[in-house]
């Protein structure tokens, strides 16, 4: 005899007749239940595999899904010589105005859908996800996930980059300006881009190297750089990719040059700057056209270095990076390169992916088609 005790709205747990101190809890999704733990004491029989089936199959019976499951077993039987496929969903369950976890759902079932058993992993804390990464790599699971803003994917390839296994990557994006999902022509609304998780289609993409950290989208310098880092969660919850755009226009009236010498791929150039960019995508604080010719795996950062103008002639350049024409401009230095070396006598701290970052002197470099994303090409 079994009993089914509804713990919870996805537990059921199984009471069994035959090992009367030890029970074991299902986890509900959709239409799939798995052992999500077994509470076994040893004053019971030893369980086996037989007896955790004959405990899934009265369970479906019982919810009317018994046919289901067998075509499912059938399927993995027959299938069974095939490498059981593992994905990990990292969420970060604030984002996307904490709606993160009604998704973990539908990311479940679908990759079940394809065959992957899943393991959901949640950030409580700073660096969490690097963690995450870091152990999906080791463990050598197929898919990563990652849902949440620019953050939580900034430290989850901070996780992967360079590891001897690298697992494919999907993108679900929750944050505010989602840069690398516009890149690579993710689907920003989350449940379109979930649905990605069940193609085949990938692409390679590329990111920047500063000694032993990592980043996806642009390297800034300059005070108008480390102003836009203030930009806090609230603002661009609110303004969105506007946020950026008004706090460096409120550095403006102290708009200060710094002397920068750049060095890259045997071009230099040095002289007095306002701001300087590497950019390894086109879309930078949510605009798409500040390098409209960088594409995701072409292998180089492409930099602009804008020159000290006053500040008339300053506010028309910004207008031209609106229109994607920069680096048409003949104040402004454009050079693409994989390696990039940057020195100024002033001290500065880079602006990373929206995080205040290393002081110059920095050396970067871009690993190129480094991982692979699920996308619609």
């Amino acid at each position: 005899m079994i009993q089914w005790v509804y713990t919870r709205r996805y537990n059921i747990k199984a009471v069994y007749d035959q090992f009367p101190h030890s029970n074991v809890i299902f986890r509900l999704i959709n239409q799939y239940y798995f052992v999500y733990i077994v509470n076994w004491s040893e004053k019971d029989p030893v369980v086996t595999r037989d007896h955790l089936e004959k405990m899934e199959i009265l369970l479906n019976k019982e919810l009317g899904t018994e046919e289901f499951y067998r075509s499912r077993k059938s399927y993995v039987r027959r299938s069974g010589s095939r490498h059981m496929k593992k994905a990990m969903v990292i969420v970060n369950p604030s984002s996307g105005k904490e709606q993160a976890k009604q998704y973990v759902e539908q990311i479940d079932a679908k990759l079940r859908e394809r065959g992957y058993t899943t393991d959901v992993r949640q950030t409580e804390k700073e660096g969490d996800a690097t963690l995450f990464a870091e152990e999906a790599c080791e463990n050598q699971i197929d898919v990563l996930v990652s849902m949440g803003g620019d953050g939580t994917l900034n430290e989850t390839i901070n996780g992967m980059a360079e590891k001897e296994f690298r697992p494919k990557l999907g993108v679900i994006p929750l944050g505010t300006v989602n840069d690398f999902a516009r890149a690579l022509d993710i689907p920003l609304e989350a449940e379109e881009a979930i649905t990605l998780l069940d193609e085949d289609r990938t692409q390679k993409a590329d990111i920047g190297k500063i000694g032993d950290h990592y980043f996806l989208n642009i390297l800034a310098v300059g005070g108008i750089a480390e102003a836009t880092a203030e930009v806090t969660a609230d603002q661009k919850t609110s303004l969105g990719a506007l946020a950026y755009l008004i706090e460096g226009i409120k550095t403006l009236k102290e708009k200060t040059p710094f002397d920068l010498k750049v060095q890259a791929d045997g071009q230099n150039w040095e002289g007095e700057a306002l701001i300087f960019l590497a950019a390894l995508t086109n879309s930078v604080g949510g605009f798409e056209k500040l390098a409209p010719k960088a594409e995701p795996n072409d292998g180089v950062f492409h930099c602009f270095i804008i020159k000290d103008v006053a500040l008339p002639k300053f506010i028309k350049l910004m207008t031209s990076l609106l229109r994607g024409q920069l680096g048409e401009e003949k104040d402004v230095i454009y050079m693409r390169a994989n390696e990039v070396e940057l020195y100024s006598k002033t001290s500065l701290k880079a602006n990373i992916d929206g995080d205040i970052g290393e002081e110059l002197p920095l050396r970067l470099h871009v690993l190129s088609r480094h991982i692979e994303v699920f996308s619609q090409h």
